[in-house]
Order: structure tokens, then C-alpha cells, then sequence
């Protein structure tokens, strides 16, 4: 049939059907391989990008959380170490409270003004048992000194320690018997500070003028006294004092009253 045909028009049925049958067998323009075989790639590519994403998103989160955990971590860490600062701290507070006699669980004004009271009697009794105990020594000072001075016979170099023990002990007892000797002046004291919740006064008179721990004083308004008093701590130029009795009706404690001592008892 075709060769019945004019030689144009058989030319131009012959690239009609080359087109046709290139038409007819698809090709991937870009990889050269079947349409078949093309999806394929396609689709494992895709497959491969969405796990990559999901690893790489995977990835980030877990990076998000490690970071996280650093910073809890650090945050921990410091607090913990903030925490354990906070309770030596008030374990501090405590012990130095307790050392001072003041309770944490019964804090009441009659608990604290009985632990003060209960730490003069106990400094009031070391003290009567150093007088005690320098009274003795003194005694033995005497005594021994007698003795010494009938042995005719003692060896010089032993004498001579002997009299030295002596002197040491005697200079050893000298202040505390010019110590009660000197008067204490408190004319000039006044009340600085006060306390009404546990009855402590603070005044301006300390160390310097004589008075210690366990002295027996009383506060005043003008001449008339306010109160008895006991002084339970005392500095260079400060002491407290805690309230004990009320001795007249002329008002309560307040900052500028005066303070006079009262004759010492052995009541503690």
C-alpha cells in the first residue's frame, strides 16, 4: 500500500509513525530508565526525605532535652547546694540559741526569763566556789608562809621558790578583793533599750564601773524604783538586765529611767 503512495506522502506517514511509536514508549526524560522503574525512585527518594526529617526533627528534640536536663541539672545542683548552706545556717542559729538558753519550741516570756535566771544562778554558784576556792588559797598562803618562816634551817634556793609560790598566789588574789573594794557609781546610768517581751533593760553602764554578771540592781523613775532587776550579761560599757519584781505603781520601764544598784542577796 505504501508503495502505491507518492514518494512525499510516504515520507510524511513515516515520521507520523516514528512519532507515534516514540509517543507510544514513555521514557524518563531525566534518568533514561522505564516509568516503572522511575516511581520506584521517586518514592523511596520521598520515603527516605520524610525519614530523614523525622530523624533530623528527632535529632532536635533530643538535643532540646538534653539541654534541658543540663539546666535542671545545674538547677539542682544549686539549689541543693543553697538548701544545705540555709539548714547550716539555722543549725548555727539553733546551737548559738541553745548556748544562750533560749528554746525554739517553748519561746514564752516565763521559758525565757526562767533559762536566764537558771544561767546567773549557775555563774552565781562558779563564783561563790572560786571566792571559795581563793579563800582556801589564801589561807594555805598564810599557813604555809608561818611555816616557812620557823624553818631556820630550809635551804636558800628552796626558800626562795617558796616565797616566789607565795607572792604568785597573793598577786594571783589581788583583783578580785580590789574589784569588791571600788565602788560602783551608777548615777549617771540610764536605760538605752528595753525589751517588754521578755522584761530585758539594757543600760549604759558595763565592765568599766564593776558591775558583773548576778549583780542585783533596780530601775528608777526619777527617785521612786520601777523594778528589781538582775544583770544576766555585761560589756565594756553596756549591761542587761532582767526584770524581776515591781517595787511601786509609777509606770512601766521606759528608755531614759535610772538605775541603782540593790544590796546583793545570796537568793539565786
Amino acid at each position: 500500500m505504501m508503495r502505491n503512495l507518492p514518494a512525499g506522502l510516504r515520507s510524511a506517514s513515516f515520521l507520523a509513525a516514528v512519532v507515534c511509536l516514540v509517543s507510544a514508549r514513555p521514557v524518563d526524560a531525566q534518568e533514561g530508565v522505564p516509568a516503572s522503574e522511575s516511581v520506584e525512585v521517586r518514592e523511596l527518594k520521598a520515603a527516605l526525605k520524610v525519614a530523614q526529617e523525622q530523624a533530623d526533627a528527632e535529632r532536635r528534640r533530643a538535643n532540646e532535652a538534653e539541654e534541658k536536663r543540663r539546666s535542671l541539672t545545674s538547677s539542682l545542683a544549686e539549689a541543693v547546694r543553697v538548701s544545705e548552706e540555709q539548714m547550716n545556717s539555722a543549725r548555727d542559729t539553733e546551737l548559738k540559741l541553745q548556748a544562750l538558753g533560749v528554746g525554739l519550741v517553748d519561746a514564752s516570756e516565763e521559758s525565757l526569763q526562767q533559762r536566764l535566771l537558771k544561767a546567773v544562778r549557775d555563774l552565781d554558784i562558779s563564783r561563790q566556789e572560786i571566792d571559795r576556792q581563793s579563800k582556801a588559797i589564801h589561807r594555805l598562803s598564810e599557813s604555809f608562809l608561818k611555816v616557812l618562816k620557823s624553818a631556820g634551817n630550809l635551804p636558800a634556793p628552796l626558800r626562795s621558790e617558796a616565797e616566789d609560790a607565795i607572792a604568785a598566789a597573793n598577786d594571783a588574789l589581788v583583783p578580785s578583793v580590789a574589784e569588791k573594794a571600788d565602788p560602783v557609781d551608777l548615777s549617771q546610768a540610764r536605760v538605752v533599750s528595753f525589751e517588754p517581751g521578755i522584761g530585758l533593760v539594757v543600760f549604759n553602764a558595763g565592765r568599766k564601773l564593776g558591775l558583773r554578771v548576778g549583780t542585783p540592781v533596780a530601775v528608777l523613775r526619777g527617785d521612786s524604783p520601777l523594778y528589781s532587776a538582775l544583770i544576766v550579761d555585761v560589756r565594756d560599757s553596756l549591761s542587761g538586765a532582767v526584770l524581776q519584781d515591781r517595787l511601786s505603781d509609777a509606770g512601766d520601764v521606759a528608755v531614759g529611767d535610772g538605775v541603782r544598784l540593790l544590796p546583793e542577796q545570796n537568793t539565786l
